[in-house]
């Protein structure tokens, strides 16, 4: 192990025994000395204070503020997409049910299979990942226009 005593000041430090105990704990789950966590609560001390430069401290700091901060509205968004996601599915079922009021019994065969696929096709749709929806749909009523021609 190469030493690098010649570029370090030797600065003899003064604390309570409450600190240094402090400082022994944290070096046995280190698995450090207790001089190697002081060094490394100072640094950290003078970056958060603005005196030394650590872009990778700081950036960490700032993405976990961020994200502290951001997390209550991701769970309002997501609790609201929950409840648009509902509020469809009603309005499908209840454009289905509207549909086949007062149809033949040929016809309601015919909604009730169109809007199986409808279902398979929206199911199917939340299993991808990064898929253009526009593209998607277009798609499922191609396929479901020629499936409706071929029978």
């Amino acid at each position: 192990m190469k030493r690098t005593d010649e570029k370090r000041a030797y600065r003899p430090v003064r604390c309570s025994r409450e600190l240094d105990e402090t400082l022994g704990r944290l070096a046995a789950q280190r698995h450090t000395s207790k001089s190697e966590v002081l060094r490394d609560l100072v640094d950290r001390g003078l970056v958060s204070i603005g005196a030394k430069a650590d872009d990778d401290y700081l950036n960490e700091l700032v993405r976990r503020a961020v994200k502290e901060t951001m997390q209550p509205q991701v769970e309002r968004l997501a609790a609201i997409s929950a409840k648009a996601a509902h509020i469809s599915s009603a309005a499908f079922f209840m454009s289905v049910f509207e549909a086949m009021e007062g149809s033949s019994p040929a016809e309601q065969r015919r909604i009730e299979e169109a809007a199986g696929s409808a279902r398979e096709l929206g199911i199917q749709y939340l299993k991808l990942k990064d898929r253009d929806i526009d593209a998607f749909i277009q798609n499922g009523v191609k396929t479901m226009m020629e499936e409706d021609s071929n029978e």
